[in-house]
């Protein structure tokens, strides 16, 4: 017995590093200062019910991955689902975003590890004994040169036909927890949002918080979800009306905004957390009126 033990010891981290897969994990993408990997927290797909999967990005020091607005440098991160019949995938669910440098330009991403949750809906039947789950990831990762990328991922599972629920892998379980916790909550509803048109080439976002006015405005960014907003260009923001603390962002508009956006929406950050909120972001969007930009 503990010659067969002594042998395990040695057998499976060699098998950790041959490019074995198991049913929660696709095989290994690395190239070019990124390593891309697609895995689920559960060990069998039990018809009808939902599952997370999530796509890890783990960047090499010095790089950097991408977020859903990237601003006006970079390609955000996308999964194209290929999934069996009566499978659905939801949207992407995006960790809150950091400031990163492509060569002296501001922009939206990831500078460590990130891991992009998707849900996967289960159909009430499933017939087959196992189901695989494809998706085509594609991504730009960059440091002084930048690098797109693709890869084709798989996972395959066994279907659980029992009523019995089966073990989650411990460390995908909290991973998955620690991603979903740093989503940046949605501005409650005592704020209030408003935006305008001040000339062609600014907009100015105002933004009513409670309980703002004892702190300071300092590393206070918006990250826009679009290319309303020029990443590139610096961002003055303000607090004013002491008794109804308001934060105005004066934004530089990009050479590519949309023709006709309907809305100006993304994420406020600062450093010393939302008042009431738990969280370092929020995520904030405004409805323009018809008008402004149809010119």
């Amino acid at each position: 017995m503990l010659k067969t033990l002594q042998i395990l010891f040695v057998v499976l981290p060699l098998l950790s590093h041959s490019g074995a897969v198991r049913g929660t994990e696709s095989s290994l993408h690395e190239k070019d200062g990124l390593t891309v990997q697609l895995v689920t927290a559960i060990t069998e797909i039990t018809p009808g019910e939902p599952f997370l999967v999530g796509l890890i990005l783990d960047t090499e020091e010095g790089f950097h991955t991408y977020w859903k607005g990237p601003g006006i440098v970079g390609v955000a991160t996308n999964l194209e689902w290929n999934l069996p019949e009566g499978f659905s995938a939801g949207e992407i669910v995006w960790p809150a975003p950091e400031r990163v440098d492509m060569l002296g330009i501001n922009a939206h991403g990831y500078n460590d590890r990130v891991c992009l949750l998707t849900e996967i809906q289960a159909p009430e039947t499933i017939d087959s004994g196992s189901i695989t789950l494809e998706a085509k990831a594609s991504w730009m990762c960059c440091a002084t040169t930048c690098y797109p990328g693709f890869s084709d991922l798989k996972l395959t599972l066994p279907v659980n036909q029992s009523e019995t629920p089966k073990p989650k892998e411990a460390r995908y379980t909290a991973l998955f927890r620690e991603s979903l916790d740093s989503v940046p909550p949605v501005a409650p509803d005592g704020w209030t949002i408003y935006a305008k048109i001040v000339t062609p080439e600014i907009i100015e976002l105002e933004v009513g918080i409670p309980k703002l006015e004892s702190m300071t405005v300092e590393g206070v960014y918006f990250f826009a979800y679009d290319l309303q907003v020029d990443s590139g260009e610096p961002q003055s923001v303000t607090l004013t009306s002491k008794s109804k603390p308001k934060l105005t962002f004066t934004l530089k508009r990009s050479d590519f905004t949309p023709k006709a956006p309907e809305e100006l929406a993304g994420v406020i950050y600062h450093p010393e957390g939302w008042p009431e909120l738990n969280s370092k972001h929020a995520e904030v969007s405004f409805a323009w009126p018809t008008g402004p930009f149809q010119k």
